[in-house]
């Protein structure tokens, strides 16, 4: 497969690509019954739907939030059009599907968050994530798509899956796929993607030893199957990985699998209040990963909130937006001023208003100049710090740490980037 199709992660409030605007979610309704590979999923047809060796986006969406109502309409106006575009190559004998979805090159399956509430918690699926896109083939999960992408990036991942799904189709009639050593039941395969679903569960009701118990598991199930993978593309394990291996590597589920799993590892361990076991490994992800916080953003986001919540002493517990508002008896106390700001910007980021949490940061940038004295005393920068466009300060770390969370094609990332030139 020459396109990648790993996960695209971007803030719902991120920049929106100049795409067809729909007027209310009522007309998205009336033209999808037109749609050729759209279809309504729920808890009675989903086994159905994903038995099928047509490769399927499955969509988790809500209808009451106009812009991902918006995107819904122009990602399903995506897959009809690229049915049409091959409905004459022959794509029944290439998936050698000769049911119901004869002749389809990929299916939408729509699932209503509000309607199908049993799905949407089986899925793990976070309201703050919607919308997201499963990757699913043969009812294993690939891959994911999450957040409100670009139009570029939505053709690239359909064209990609399907050129995927085509190859591995290939494979099998040949016996020589990898997913055909996977076990699959009708309850959903126990494999990376749906362990990792069901650690987040647990971890979610703080079922830390669960979670991390499954973590563990879905770490040594894509480890098993990464290896595999390695093997059938020649990749010794034993490399520093290049981008050149990345971008071949990261095309395999189970590849991307194994920092997420480590990430959830690292949550857990926070969640313990062991901050140095979570510091060990997201410097692990660091090093046998080097492209996954570039590349897919649940990975990005997990290992700059944990290397945040570090940095600025961040007690999950104690620490929210709403108490560190109080800072009035500090003003006399600069280094302490910092401190309390600083957790005040990691609030902002782990409640989602990033824009909140950088605009913080920038606060505390421009005032560093005044204030490098009370915090070289205080030890919060070495004694010997000289500010400068490369100076390492907590506040220019935690924005940087933001910065790469949210990706370079955010609009908060571009930004707060010009700002921070100002002050550097």
């Amino acid at each position: 497969m020459s396109r990648r199709w790993s996960c695209f992660i971007v803030s719902i409030g991120g920049p929106l690509a100049p795409f067809r605007s729909c007027s209310h979610s009522s007309q998205f309704h009336t033209q999808k019954k037109e749609r050729l590979g759209v279809v309504d999923i729920s808890s009675r047809n989903i086994n159905e739907e994903m038995a099928s060796k047509v490769p399927l986006f499955l969509y988790f969406h809500v209808t009451n939030n106009a812009d991902v109502a918006s995107y819904t309409e122009r990602l399903a106006g995506q897959v009809d059009a690229t049915n049409r575009r091959l409905q004459n190559n022959n794509m029944a004998e290439v998936y050698q599907e000769f049911g119901k979805d004869r002749g389809l090159a990929i299916k939408l399956g729509l699932v209503d968050c509000v309607r199908n509430g049993s799905l949407t918690q089986q899925f793990n699926v976070d309201p703050h994530m919607f919308p997201i896109v499963y990757f699913v083939r043969n009812k294993i999960y690939a891959d994911k798509m999450v957040g409100i992408v670009p139009e570029s990036q939505v053709k690239e991942a359909i064209d990609a899956f399907i050129e995927y799904s085509a190859q591995e189709s290939k494979n099998e009639m040949e016996g020589t796929s990898v997913f055909q050593k996977v076990k699959r039941s009708d309850e959903y395969d126990e494999n990376a993607m749906t362990l990792l679903n069901a650690a987040h569960t647990r971890l979610k009701n703080k079922d830390i030893p669960k979670a991390r118990e499954l973590f563990q598991k879905a770490y040594d199930v894509a480890v098993t199957e990464t290896d595999a993978v390695c093997k059938r593309l020649g990749i010794s394990k034993e490399k520093k990985v290049t981008p050149e291996m990345w971008e071949a590597l990261k095309r395999e589920g189970s590849y991307n699998a194994s920092p997420q799993a480590l990430c959830g590892l690292a949550m857990c361990a926070m969640a313990s209040k062991d901050s140095k076991e979570a510091q060990r490994i997201v410097l692990r992800i660091r090093e046998e990963f080097p492209f996954a916080t570039r590349d897919l953003r649940d990975v990005a986001e997990a290992v700059v909130r944990i290397e945040l919540l570090v940095i600025s002493d961040f007690d999950v517990e104690k620490d929210t937006y709403a108490t560190l508002l109080t800072y009035d008896d500090l003003t006399k106390d600069p280094a302490a001023l910092y401190r309390q700001r600083l957790k005040l910007a990691v609030a902002h980021f782990v409640e989602k208003r990033h824009h909140k949490g950088i605009e913080e940061c920038l606060r505390l940038i421009r005032a560093e100049p005044k204030l490098l004295s009370a915090l070289k005393e205080a030890e919060i920068v070495p004694k010997d710090t000289i500010l400068g466009p490369t100076t390492k300060t907590p506040a220019r770390q935690v924005i940087l740490g933001i910065f790469e969370a949210l990706g370079n094609s955010n609009e908060h990332t571009i930004k707060g980037r010009e700002l921070l030139q100002a002050y550097l």
